[in-house]
């Protein structure tokens, strides 16, 4: 198997063994505005980069500002010698605007695969909350996710790439914590589970809580900055 694929954030890519693993899917959960865009678009312009494409299937309305801003960081880099403009040519992105287009994005993947080292589904799960609240089937909702996530984890396998889908979180009544959509049967289909969280003096904490080779419950923190991502500060 090929190297993780970095987020250029060296205290987020410690905790996650070198970035995110190749073969599984890495699912990236947090409450609205902690930082999973952040660090999955940060990944993907890694990739581009580095010479290589990411796909980005964009289900919450990218900020393309965003975007170049963060391929403008890496672009200024001492040791870079990429343009901005190469750097987004090697980023393909796929909108979707409905559930419908959520499924049909994540089939046609499946046409990229041999080409990109990321695919990025940010986020797998938006599309599921509101389609849930009218769901009179029990689950039908969250089985529609399940299997869009595990066909993204047989491409993960089948082609040795890194796959990354977001997720947001709902209050579980019985314990009154924030959980992630979809529990247990995301989870399993998950080979890594990190938690963004807005933390202290402006930084944000990343809790690994499933890896395959790393132990559950370490912790990093960064910032999000005006070209991307920086490491933690003390607060």
């Amino acid at each position: 198997m090929s190297d993780p694929i970095p987020t250029g954030c060296r205290p987020v890519d410690d905790l996650l063994g070198g970035g995110f693993e190749r073969g599984v899917v890495t699912q990236v959960y947090g409450p609205p505005a902690a930082g999973k865009t952040n660090l999955a678009l940060a990944a993907a312009v890694e990739v581009a980069a580095g010479g290589d494409c990411a796909l980005y299937i964009d289900t919450e309305g990218l900020s393309i500002g965003r975007f170049e801003q963060m391929a403008a960081g890496r672009a200024d880099r001492p040791d870079a010698d990429e343009t901005v403009e190469e750097i987004a040519s090697r980023l393909v992105i796929s909108e979707a605007y409905d559930f419908d287009d959520q499924r049909e994005a994540v089939r046609d993947a499946e046409e990229l695969a041999e080409e990109v080292e990321l695919i990025v589904l940010d986020s797998a799960t938006g599309f599921y909350r509101l389609e849930r609240a009218g769901d009179t089937e029990g689950g039908q909702s969250l089985r529609k996710v399940a299997k869009q996530v595990t066909h993204l984890l047989s491409l993960a396998r089948r082609h040795d790439i890194a796959v990354v889908i977001t997720n947001q979180v709902f209050t579980d009544p019985d314990s009154d914590r924030d959980r992630a959509l979809g529990g247990n049967t995301l989870n399993h289909w998950t080979g890594a589970i990190v938690r963004v969280d807005r933390f202290r003096g402006g930084n944000r904490r990343v809790t690994l809580e499933k890896h395959r080779s790393k132990p559950a419950g370490d912790t990093a923190t960064f910032r999000i900055v005006g070209d991307g991502l920086a490491e933690g500060t003390d607060a």
